[in-house]
């Protein structure tokens, strides 16, 4: 899931911020015309625990992640799963067990290979870690182990077609190396066998890496990349276009009618689908019709014009379009404000308050501004709609950890794996995100997991339907990420969300 953006500030302290940034000499290699190709990126947040990959799923720790060290396998841009340290792989019959061929030639940074038993023990050492954000990944996994020098076998306690999705997210780490250093000694000192080697990290500041000059693979064009920890979006906005930074995530508005000498805008459909989770047993939301009605009553497509300035696509699925589970034309429920009060007639609404809890700064961008713009569309088919809005710390405990969403809720999921898996089982299959509690979705979920390819997309397509026509979770887009960069960068923005440096090239 995405890391919390921060509060903007004034755009005078934001050129303040930059200009300070500047002086430090947070100096960008492509604005600045630097033959060694020094790359700054301005991030938003880093992780909040130290950055290692074995206890930190953080956005922003998969940035200094998918650059240090090699996954199994690994995403394109555009969201294709492909080889990376694994060469090949096969399930059994039933998805039950997949074995993985993994390559010979590949070195970690210190200059000891990267051996099928260094893949097990990761695996391994993260089912032993019960604090780890990575556990979540290995739900279905049994046992893993070597079974020869380039071979390794996972066993799973039950079908999982899509295995080797999640591959993409663990990053395999130096068994003897991890072992003598613990948790925190190997954040600060970390091995990895990526195209990029750690240099420096300072907290609330930036993280370092230089390009590894031992890695199997081409060799970057990017000789050094600073992660910037930029928290304010006007900060990160204003560092690209003074030239202190190359490449920064801004938000919706910024991006609209963006015109600045020696930068530009690119832009992307993001793996995020942005819903309305509404508590499926609370008070007269227990009634389908209620939720049916709430549905209809959103415009989802004015949403996304009038709100989000056009930054986005209207899709009423849990899954964006770039994720595995995503049905191309399937049904969509309707925008009918008038269906909507007869639903609530017929369901016997008297005006009962209903609590609409969101966070005001956060995940989602101008999410004031769309909670408010929702609180409009229902209040005009009768709906007494009682705003929440708290910080994304809180929202996140009463939706996830004490599981106690008064009555509907704004929320995101944008899995990292780029499969629809992890957002389904959460949202319809006893997750920390279930608040439907219906036994025929989450009989569809634990279905999906043991087909592959168009049957797969199938049951998906099962489970939209089932949906829909119960007003669970109403989707309402799938928000872009947008990006100011600076010219002579060549750079496709991924559908994940991350940066994969060595994608990246240079203006000759």
């Amino acid at each position: 899931m995405s890391t919390a953006m921060r509060r903007s500030l004034t755009a005078t302290l934001a050129l303040s911020v930059a200009a300070t940034l500047l002086l430090a000499g947070c100096s960008a290699g492509a604005a600045g015309g630097s033959a060694d190709h020094t790359l700054t990126i301005g991030q938003v947040a880093e992780p909040e625990k130290a950055p290692d990959p074995i206890m930190d799923g953080s956005l922003a720790g998969y940035n200094y992640y998918y650059n240090e060290f090699d996954q199994l396998t690994q995403l394109s841009a555009d969201g294709e799963l492909t080889p990376r340290l694994a060469t090949k792989w096969t399930p059994n019959a039933d998805f039950t067990t997949w074995t993985f061929t993994i390559r010979t030639d590949a070195k970690f940074s210190n200059g000891d290979p990267v051996t099928a038993e260094d893949v097990a023990y990761t695996y391994n050492k993260i089912l032993a870690s019960p604090d780890s954000d990575n556990l979540g990944y290995m739900e279905t996994l049994k046992a893993v182990r070597a079974t020869a020098k380039d071979t390794v076998e996972f066993d799973l306690n039950a079908p999982f077609s899509p295995w080797p999705s999640i591959t993409t997210a663990i990053s395999i780490v130096p068994e003897k190396v991890y072992e003598k250093l613990g948790s925190d000694g190997f954040a600060k000192a970390p091995v990895g066998s990526g195209p990029f080697k750690f240099e420096s990290y300072t907290r609330g500041v930036n993280y370092t890496m230089v390009a590894n000059p031992d890695y199997w693979g081409k060799a970057p064009e990017t000789k050094k990349v600073v992660f910037q920890t930029v928290g304010d979006e006007d900060a990160r906005l204003n560092g690209v276009i003074s030239g202190s930074l190359d490449i920064a995530l801004i938000s919706p508005n910024q991006a609209t009618g963006f015109n600045a000498p020696g930068a530009s805008v690119k832009s992307r459909t993001g793996n995020g689908s942005v819903f309305l989770g509404i508590n499926s047993t609370a008070g007269v939301l227990a009634d389908a019709k209620v939720r049916q009605a709430i549905s209809l009553a959103i415009d989802e497509k004015s949403l996304v014009s009038k709100v989000l300035s056009g930054s986005g696509t209207a899709n009423d699925q849990v899954i964006a379009p770039s994720v595995a589970g995503y049905v191309k034309d399937a049904a969509t429920h309707e925008f009918d404000p008038e269906k909507a009060k007869s639903l609530l007639a017929e369901a016997g609404y008297k005006g009962e308050k209903i609590t609409f809890q969101y966070a005001t700064s956060g995940r989602i961008p101008l999410s004031s501004n769309v909670a408010q713009a929702i609180q409009g569309y229902l209040k005009a088919v009768g709906l007494n709609i009682e705003l929440a809005g708290t910080d994304q710390a809180t929202l996140s405990s009463i939706i996830y950890s004490t599981v106690n969403a008064a009555g509907i809720y704004l929320n995101t999921w944008a899995p990292s794996t780029l499969d629809g898996d992890m957002p389904v089982t959460n949202l319809f299959a006893g997750g920390q995100n279930d608040y439907a509690k219906d036994a025929a979705a989450k009989d569809l979920v634990l279905k999906q997991r043991t087909v592959s390819g168009d049957e797969r997309t199938a049951v998906f397509a099962e489970l939209h339907k089932l949906n829909v026509e119960q007003a669970h979770i109403i989707g309402l887009y799938t928000p872009n990420t947008d990006y100011a960069v600076r010219d002579g960068i060549t750079w496709k923005p991924r559908a994940d969300g991350e940066f994969v440096i060595a994608d990246i090239t240079y203006a000759k």
